[in-house]
């Protein structure tokens, strides 16, 4: 992944091209690295995959947080 694949993620999701993007453990930092730098990041709800071995699943919901 790079930054330019984290950000076509990030908008597929935001324009529902995505309904959710697992981010595999050796990735999440390059991702995180975009993710906070994006404007509505707090729209962006990510959880751990159960057995995924820290993988994290995202979606995107804006207003799930304050």
């Amino acid at each position: 992944m790079n930054e330019h694949l984290a950000n076509e993620i990030l908008s597929d999701l935001r324009n529902g091209n995505l309904s959710e993007y697992i981010v595999i453990k050796e990735e999440f930092p390059l991702f995180r690295d975009v993710l906070v730098k994006q404007e509505d990041k707090k729209a962006f709800r990510g959880i751990i995959v159960p057995g995924g071995g820290g993988d994290i699943k995202y979606f995107y919901q804006p207003g799930w947080t304050a």
